[in-house]
């Protein structure tokens, strides 16, 4: 069975009109079947926010909210993995707002993927051009969906990534497809995945 999950989906974490339209197809669709709908928020300044406020999906009654402290779902949410095998759930779909700083496994000097042996760059220095000080907090860090995808994998899940529903902060798509395919993850079009329920 499938679990969709959705990270960050709040207003002001994803901005982008067209990805918000095309996710909001496989939200209809896994409501429409009865699915596994997650609803995940990784921002601190969003803990006490009511459920139904938490996405511009609208989490109802039928939806699974979870706040996380980590980036990383599956860490910051206690048995959550167990709890969604108890649910016979072996594939999730994830999208949502991701803030990934650097493409995992790029070279800091080139952005070429592959040339770091997949690798995420930490080097503060190279991350700033040269200026350990400017990204220094920022560096290296995966952001939710990417994260979470990964931790997925870790967690005997098979994972799709959809590669037109996932945003960065500005709500362009995020540059990590190749890094996430590389590492067992699938990356589809929202429009060519279907839902096992």
């Amino acid at each position: 069975m499938d679990a969709l999950l959705l990270i960050d989906t709040d207003d002001a974490s994803y901005p982008s009109d067209d990805a918000m339209e095309t996710l909001g197809d496989i939200v209809t669709r896994t409501r429409a079947v009865g699915g596994v709908l997650i609803f995940a928020s990784t921002k601190a300044d969003l803990a006490d926010t009511p459920d139904g406020e938490l996405s511009i999906f609208v989490p109802d009654e039928e939806d699974l909210v979870l706040r996380s402290k980590s980036p990383d779902v599956f860490e910051g949410v206690d048995d959550l993995a167990a709890g969604l095998h108890d649910l016979s759930v072996d594939r999730i779909i994830i999208a949502g707002a991701d803030a990934t700083a650097a493409v995992p496994g790029a070279d800091a000097t080139t952005g070429v993927p592959g040339a770091g042996a997949g690798q995420v760059t930490t080097d503060p220095a190279a991350q700033a051009g040269g200026d350990a000080d400017a990204n220094a907090s920022s560096a290296g860090t995966l952001g939710a969906v990417y994260a979470s995808a990964m931790a997925g994998l870790v967690c005997n899940f098979d994972v799709v990534v959809l590669s037109d529903s996932t945003t960065d902060p500005d709500g362009n798509l995020v540059a990590w497809g190749d890094a996430a395919a590389d590492a067992g993850a699938m990356v589809k079009k929202t429009a060519d995945t279907w839902l096992r329920m």
